[in-house]
């Protein structure tokens, strides 16, 4: 089975695939220098100017760019270049992404057949969320999966729980500049009302969307914190608010934190 990017396991080399109709040279050159300093560590600029059959003062610039952003350093005894840590904090985050993934998987899959709701694993990216990945629900009348989906992270339940693992004073400087924008009539729209909100959230250790970034969707979130792997994650589950019954809230909380706990330690074992 090929393999794409949402997918595990390694992608075919770039000489198995087909090559995109209208390349861009220069794109082309610099892909091709970091997967060169991928396979040998180092490379002279006289490399550079031969593996992509350019001349040296073309090669310079495409290597100037590379380190004004960091994703490669040059040496300063031997001139050679090295991966930068821009390029080095890209892997690892990838890698992280990945393996947060492979281990959520289960952990989601038991949670979206023991709640009858489509589960979620999600990645805080700034003032928003990444749906990483998801198992939806089984039954016929279901909320649809979003993963790979961003969404402001104070409009999901599970983006408001990470939210309020912050401060007020961090969620002010979050929030400051630009205050959160309401996707529906539901969704907070001022940082004194996503404060609120926060608050309620520390109390009850769990966070609801009510319609707040899709009408008549009900969801329920919680964060995974686990500082000795350096991961800031959370769980949510959704479903069409019209089919929740009354004690809905209090066993989708217990569902919800039991697979944060079975998450946690999956994690902390996989990072021993």
């Amino acid at each position: 089975m090929d393999n794409g990017p949402d997918h595990l396991g390694e992608l075919p080399e770039p000489a198995n695939r087909a090559a995109p109709a209208y390349p861009i040279a220069s794109v082309d050159n610099t892909l091709r220098i970091l997967l060169l300093l991928r396979d040998r560590g180092t490379l002279t600029l006289a490399d550079v100017a031969a593996e992509l059959e350019i001349v040296r003062s073309s090669a310079h610039r495409l290597m100037a760019m590379l380190t004004y952003y960091d994703f490669v350093r040059q040496s300063p005894v031997d001139k050679s270049f090295r991966m930068g840590p821009a390029l080095i904090d890209i892997g690892l985050t990838a890698a992280r992404t990945l393996d947060i993934r492979a281990l959520a998987r289960p952990i989601l899959a038991k949670l979206a057949e023991s709640t009858g709701m489509t589960a979620h694993l999600v990645l805080p990216r700034g003032r928003d969320v990444l749906f990483a990945d998801g198992v939806e629900s089984r039954r016929t009348i279901r909320a649809a999966l979003r993963t790979g989906t961003t969404l402001p992270a104070h409009v999901t339940s599970a983006g408001k729980a990470l939210l309020a693992t912050l401060t007020d004073q961090e969620l002010r400087r979050l929030y400051g500049r630009k205050p959160p924008e309401a996707l529906t009539d539901k969704s907070a729209s001022s940082v004194s009302a996503l404060l609120r909100e926060m608050a309620k959230v520390r109390r009850d250790g769990y966070a609801i969307n009510r319609g707040e970034s899709e009408t008549g969707v009900l969801a329920m979130g919680v964060a995974c914190i686990i500082p000795e792997a350096d991961v800031h994650a959370g769980l949510g589950v959704s479903g069409p608010e019209s089919t929740m019954d009354d004690d809905w809230e209090c066993r989708i909380a217990a569902a919800l934190h039991e697979a944060a706990t079975e998450f946690g330690k999956q994690v902390q074992s996989y990072h021993l």
